[in-house]
């Protein structure tokens, strides 16, 4: 390998140039130093140009993941605390509407009464406490407020009933809203799925915030200090 001073090496390395005397020709094109410094200074400009072209759409996914893995979690937990509000929700109200009908029982005369009808409601109360499925609790329901219908007309007994019709309305409304919220699994497939993006194009980003933060520090150098062979040896493109 031929021998260079460090100057030639460096401008060797930086454009190719070979400055020994023993290799150089008439064809070959010497840089002084102004020139190598102009040249060191316009690489650092393209690279500078080619990283943050690149960062900026990397960070602006980056942001979007970001955003989009705190939303789904939000979600996730605003949608579980509301699923536990309208469980919740109910229930109560089904117990509500059961204990409305267990007062009948005993504060209305007996003589206004259906007895084979109160027993049936109260086993319909006992049974959609139990269901899952909508569809289903929707047939125990009507069948329940049929049932309803046909009590007796007197004030007594009507005032009752309109409140276990408002009890059961509720409670069902609670159970539509239940069966049209948003699935966890889905949330939490959108919250991996965004993290794996994420965890795919962090060390890339992290690269070229570093490599910005160097070439625009070079740059700073090289464009305040004068071209010297001393510190021409210190650039790094």
């Amino acid at each position: 390998m031929p021998r260079y001073t460090n100057y030639e090496f460096y401008i060797y390395l930086k454009t190719g140039v070979n400055m020994s005397e023993s290799n150089m020709n008439k064809e070959t094109s010497i840089l002084d130093k102004d020139e190598l410094i102009k040249s060191v200074i316009a690489k650092h400009k393209r690279l500078l140009e080619e990283y943050n072209k690149e960062f900026s759409e990397l960070d602006a996914r980056s942001k979007a993941l970001n955003e989009q893995i705190e939303s789904s979690k939000q979600k996730k937990e605003d949608t579980l605390t509301r699923i536990e509000v309208l469980k919740e929700k109910r229930q109560q109200l089904y117990h509500q509407a059961e204990n409305v009908l267990g007062n009948m029982f005993t504060d209305i005369d007996d003589k206004l009464l259906d007895n084979k009808l109160m027993h049936a409601a109260n086993d319909g109360f006992t049974k959609v406490r139990r269901l899952i499925d909508i569809s289903e609790e929707k047939q125990v329901v009507d069948e329940l407020l049929t049932k309803l219908n046909g009590m007796s007309t007197h004030g007594t007994v009507q005032n009752s009933v309109q409140q276990i019709k408002a009890k059961v309305n509720g409670a069902i409304e609670a159970s539509n809203e239940l069966a049209g919220t948003i699935g966890i699994k889905a949330l939490e497939e959108n919250f991996h799925k965004a993290s794996e993006e994420l965890k795919t194009i962090s060390p890339r980003h992290g690269w070229l915030e570093n490599r910005i933060k160097s070439h625009n520090e070079a740059l700073e150098h090289w464009e305040k200090n004068p071209a010297t062979e001393e510190n021409t040896t210190e650039a790094d493109a």
